[in-house]
């Protein structure tokens, strides 16, 4: 990540060691706060890639709830995307952030996660040619769209990555 001139990064969320995909991260804390806090609901969708392909009445615990060793958890959408194999791939989504809430839904139902991709948080979706490692800044009525949704007003901000202009010596002759 580029230095800030100002502030620190922040990231928004998590991915543990053997998840890929969207990270985002932002020098207002304020935006964090709003978006990683429970009662805001933020709705997060994975791209998950599982061995073997489950039956509807485990689709239907999944989208109804299960108990979990830290309450019960659900996915809110489950939704077929496909696979060859002994793999197949389903994007869901939920409302949540515990850890590992997306592999723990699935293993407490014997099933083996062995690809997991965050796709989207929020409004701010994974762009498909975005190489892994690497990052892209979001354009300004992209942040205010963000911000709004959180109910933070919209800013004007200059680019926390250029260096202040400073204004010329005046020559002694």
């Amino acid at each position: 990540m580029p230095r800030l001139l100002r502030g620190r990064w922040i990231a928004i969320g998590r991915l543990d060691i053997n998840t890929q995909g969207l990270l985002l991260v932002t020098s207002n804390g304020e935006l964090a706060n709003r978006m990683m806090h429970p009662s805001r609901q933020m709705e997060r969708e994975y791209a998950v890639r599982i061995l073997g392909t489950p039956g509807e009445e485990m689709l239907a615990r999944l989208r109804r709830g299960v108990t979990l060793e830290d309450g019960e958890a659900r996915f809110e959408t489950i939704q077929d995307a496909g696979g060859e194999g002994a793999n197949h791939w389903y994007h869901v989504t939920l409302r949540e952030g515990r850890n590992r809430i997306v592999r723990r839904l699935w293993e407490s139902q014997g099933v083996v996660v062995s690809r997991l991709m965050r796709i989207r948080f929020g409004d701010i979706t994974l762009p498909p040619r975005l190489r892994a490692r690497t990052f892209m800044e979001l354009p300004p009525d992209e942040v205010n769209r963000l911000l709004q949704s959180v109910e933070l007003p919209p800013e004007t901000i200059a680019n926390p990555f250029e260096r202040p202009v400073l204004p010329r010596r005046k020559s002694r002759n």
